[in-house]
């Protein structure tokens, strides 16, 4: 090996420099269809922007909505981090049962996984300060909070497909 030469030869390093651009549209594109579906999920009644740094988490898009809003994260490609405003208690519980069964605990009998570790909504209202929810492993995956009798909620990275289901769950119960 010539140690004198040690950087890629252009021709390689111009195909690297198209892969990679070739890979960042490919994946803009991807977060633009999945914001698109989001705003599909309320039959059209939102908007989407794409973000700039210190927007929040580091996203390709924002989608704005009636009840939501969601970011189309970077570093996990088909994940967002969506946070519902004013969720009544039936659209909390809703959501609530639907991510714990996508968590659907497949162990032994001698599984550490918690059977329930989202708070209730009938627990949020007994404390009015903002709880953790956290997986069935109990690793942190957003936040909850009652108050006026309406919930926010905020889930940090979940797909796109589940939160599509999500958002059309809050439509049905709310």
């Amino acid at each position: 090996m010539n140690a004198t030469n040690m950087t890629i030869p252009d021709a390689l390093s111009n195909s690297l420099t198209t892969a990679l651009e070739a890979a960042r549209a490919a994946a803009s594109s991807a977060a633009h269809v999945a914001a698109s579906a989001l705003i599909a999920a309320t039959d059209g009644a939102g908007r989407l922007h794409r973000t700039w740094p210190g927007e929040g988490p580091d996203a390709w898009f924002l989608v704005d909505a009636p009840g939501f809003s969601a970011h189309l994260l970077r570093d996990m490609p088909g994940t967002a981090q969506i946070h519902f405003t004013g969720l009544s208690q039936q659209a909390y519980e809703s959501v609530r049962d639907r991510v714990l069964e996508a968590d659907e605990c497949l162990h032994d009998d001698v599984c550490e996984c918690l059977e329930n570790p989202w708070p209730t909504w009938r627990e949020l209202e007994a404390n009015s300060e903002e709880r953790e929810v956290t997986d069935r492993s109990g690793e942190e995956v957003g936040l909850a909070r009652v108050a006026f009798g309406r919930t926010t909620l905020t889930l940090f990275e979940e797909p796109v497909d589940l939160v599509y289901e999500l958002v059309r769950l809050t439509r049905v119960t709310d």
